[in-house]
């Protein structure tokens, strides 16, 4: 998502500064610091001069998390927090957080309703409990500080260009790189749990919305609208692939809630965002860029 955010922004006319535990990578047009939130002293040095800052950072995962709480309180809820602390104190204006839809619900309406931000949140795993704690300590924060807002946006199933599978994350992902790589896919549960998928230029915009309103709601859902199966994501990746891909269904988990789409009424009232890549072309979008970075290089032309 970082780096289509940050091409939003820049689209939009700001000075982004970028803070990664990586280098940043060649001819990067951002400023970029190399360095990790949990150092309080590089945090506030990425902060300083910014109005703005849009937190994506977490050490943790939906399906790992659980494996170590005190460590996950620690490296995600602590530092989290503690990088707000920071920007706060440097004056900043927005501090805008990515929070989880997909997790901080843990549940679906009986009636099979999009959830809105007004239902009673349960997460079923540890990092939704997470990703809730740190919601209300930002409200907690911006409500004590009156000079700093807080938003919190709840996403959906992100997915496209740029997202790869090597951290266990991200469904649509793992769909194109077995498409790819022609590797069979494990799938938990019989395919029928349904998600709600967002193309991540629509995230992206969804933050840059965010950034301009001048009375942007504490905690805000950020998703398509629309609840899609896996088997029906399987199929749509094939087709926009042209590849198949051989599925090894297993047993389903329980920190897995069957159905899990956004109400997305809020997002549009207050923010005027709405999304605007069909599912169908943001998976072509995603497998045209997959194409691309799996297609052997070529070899140079050689002269006559």
């Amino acid at each position: 998502m970082g780096r289509h955010i940050c091409k939003a922004f820049s689209a939009d006319g700001a000075r982004v500064t970028v803070m990664d535990v990586v280098p940043p990578p060649p001819n990067s047009p951002y400023e970029w610091i190399s360095g990790s939130i949990s150092d309080p002293s590089m945090m506030a040095a990425a902060c300083v001069n910014c109005t703005t800052v849009v937190f994506l950072a977490n050490a943790s995962l939906p399906g790992s998390a659980i494996a170590n709480l005190s460590n996950e309180v620690q490296s995600h809820v602590r530092d989290t927090v503690r990088a707000a602390e920071t920007c706060g104190a440097l004056g900043v204006n927005k501090f805008l957080f990515a929070s989880s839809g997909g997790t901080v619900y843990g549940y679906e309406p009986a009636d099979g309703s999009p959830l809105d931000e007004n239902a009673a949140p349960r997460p079923r795993n540890a990092y939704g409990v997470s990703k809730l704690a740190i919601e209300h300590y930002l409200r907690l924060l911006s409500y004590q500080s009156k000079e700093m807002d807080t938003v919190s946006l709840r996403i959906s199933n992100p997915y496209g260009e740029g997202q790869r599978a090597t951290r266990g994350q991200g469904f649509v992902a793992a769909a194109m790189q077995n498409a790819m790589s022609g590797a069979p896919m494990e799938i938990w549960g019989d395919g029928s749990v349904e998600r709600d998928f967002l193309h991540v230029s629509d995230v992206a915009q969804a933050f840059l919305c965010a950034e301009k309103a001048e009375e942007a709601p504490s905690v805000i859902n950020i998703g398509s609208g629309h609840a899609v199966s896996m088997r029906d994501i399987l199929g749509l990746v094939q087709a926009a692939t042209e590849r198949n891909i051989a599925t090894t269904y297993l047993s389903g988990r329980i920190i897995d809630v069957r159905r899990n789409v956004l109400n997305i009424d809020l997002a549009q009232e207050s923010l005027g965002w709405k999304p605007t890549v069909g599912l169908q072309a943001g998976l072509a979008r995603t497998a045209a860029w997959w194409h691309d970075i799996t297609q052997p290089p070529r070899s140079p032309e050689t002269a006559p």
